[in-house]
């Protein structure tokens, strides 16, 4: 079955007026910091530094700054296309509606599908890990034994609840939490620069000469890479923006320079806190590095690590919840899904459905999976089969970038943006691929690339079942459609 599908002529105006029980988002109700806000904390800086520093360093040694640094050129390369699109294409149904325009319906959405299945899970892992990592210190330290999966439940009704109020309160959320995250991150690292371990201030991190095996530094920058993953989540905020054609695209390169900075910052901080003559041992460490540091450097100061981690895995599951009940709102608004997705609260202007059905799920696994496998189980196979669905979705919407400005925008065609830079960035996403999967990880990770192809294929199954029965096509027309947007400045009432 050809998924190919020939691009929809661009819409002349908005998606079609729904019912007053499907009237459309909050419309200008987040500004710039709430947009790149969006980004930053579905990044998860935190946990995205504080749990892949040791790994990092085991690989790629005192180079490990660097490998960060790497990773950061490369998802800056594949954010040039996307920003492309976004300055074009505002709408909740992000990747959707991109590859939509760009490719054609049927691959868009596969795409949409394949975004959406995987934000709506992530919850759970994120939820899991946090609670584990909770129960774990708490438990150690001072004797309260909750049991991690009640932290988790906890995490997950506080994310269903913000979902359901509102992206007002969502956004307020995330704002105060990723700037509280960063700054212990920050505060931690640049307290290690200036109380240095064994082996002084140095910037033996940045020297190239100190790359060993190559195999393992490029195996930390792979898992640095997708440290960075959630940048694209601002279109999902897109309609509820005061001028989306403006912040979206500045907000998915902000939160890339900004988190980029705050990883090389972190990762060279924490490595001289610890001892740049003593990488072996942060490498070997049992206990997270981060929670090490903290209680040496200030004095017993880990319950400080802990919250910051806490926070940001609630601020990744807000964000999470956001991206993916937007994204099932968007293509259930075009037909894509069952229309009752596409259902906004009357005064709310939630999508009240997509926030029940992601929320439902994200519970289901948590405890269904969650509880015989483990929570870190849960957390190591879901995240590496986000890698796998995400590969796809890149390398898609790069064609998709080159395919709309050659068609659709020639005169805004240019070579490096939509030629170039989707070379390089799929290039370096099907090493990322292969270097994932030879050698096979342990159990259960393994199973990771079989979960992304059952993603996929379930995907394939709505899509020919349901998508594209006769009489059932209608969708098609409309998948590429944008809503109607506020214009610049112009601010709906927070209610």
């Amino acid at each position: 079955m050809a998924l190919a599908g020939s691009p929809r002529p661009a819409p002349a105006g908005p998606v079609p007026a729904a019912d007053d029980g499907r009237q459309g988002l909050r419309k200008g109700s987040v500004g710039l910091a709430g947009v790149l806000m969006q980004s930053v904390a579905q990044i998860s800086p935190t946990l995205g530094i504080f749990y892949t520093i040791a790994f990092n360093t085991g690989q790629a040694g005192a180079s490990a700054p660097l490998t960060y640094l790497a990773a950061f050129v490369v998802c800056l390369v594949l954010a040039v296309p996307m920003t492309g699109l976004a300055r074009h294409l505002p709408s909740a149904g992000g990747f959707y509606t991109y590859v939509s325009q760009g490719i054609g319906p049927r691959w868009g959405f596969i795409t949409g599908w394949l975004y959406a299945v995987m934000v709506t899970i992530v919850p759970a892992a994120l939820a899991s890990f946090t609670g584990a990592v909770l129960h774990d210190e708490l438990d150690s330290k001072y004797g309260f034994g909750v049991p991690w999966w009640a932290y988790a439940l906890v995490i997950l009704a506080i994310c269903f609840a913000c979902a359901y109020r509102g992206i007002v309160i969502s956004i307020r959320f995330l704002v105060v939490m990723s700037l509280f995250e960063i700054a212990v991150g920050l505060g931690l690292s640049l307290t290690g620069l200036f109380s240095p371990g064994p082996g002084g201030v140095n910037a033996e991190g940045f020297n190239p000469a100190n790359i060993g095996d190559s195999s393992g530094f490029f195996l930390a920058i792979v898992l640095s890479i997708f440290a960075f993953t959630g940048f694209e989540s601002a279109a999902a905020v897109g309609e509820e923006s005061k001028d989306p054609k403006r912040l979206v695209p500045r907000a998915i390169a902000g939160s890339l320079v900004l988190i980029g900075a705050f990883y090389v910052v972190c990762a060279w901080g924490l490595q001289v806190g610890w001892g740049t003559d003593a990488l072996g041992t942060l490498a070997d460490s049992p206990t997270a590095p981060a929670f090490v540091l903290a209680d040496r450097l200030w004095d017993g100061g880990s319950i400080v690590v802990l919250i910051a981690l806490v926070n940001s895995g609630l601020g990744v599951c807000i964000a999470c919840t956001t991206s993916a009940s937007r994204t099932l709102y968007g293509m259930a608004r075009t037909g894509a899904l069952p229309s009752g997705l596409a259902r906004v609260h009357s005064r709310l202007r939630t999508p009240v459905t997509a926030v029940l059905a992601q929320s439902g799920v994200a519970l289901a696994v948590c405890l269904a999976v969650g509880l015989p496998l483990g929570p870190y189980n849960l957390f190591n196979l879901l995240g590496t089969t986000g890698t796998f669905v995400y590969i796809p979705i890149f390398i898609l919407m790069n064609v998709a970038a080159f395919m709309f400005f050659r068609t659709r925008r020639p005169a805004e065609f240019k070579v490096l943006p939509y030629v170039v830079c989707p070379v390089v960035s799929t290039a370096a996403l099907l090493v990322i691929g292969w270097k994932s999967i030879v050698p096979l990880p342990d159990w259960p990770v393994r199973l990771a690339p079989v979960l992304a192809a059952a993603y996929l294929l379930i995907g394939i199954g709505v899509l020919v079942g349901r998508n594209l029965r006769r009489g059932r096509r209608g969708w098609m027309e409309h998948a590429g459609e944008l809503p109607d947007t506020p214009a610049p400045g112009v601010a709906a009432s927070a209610g």
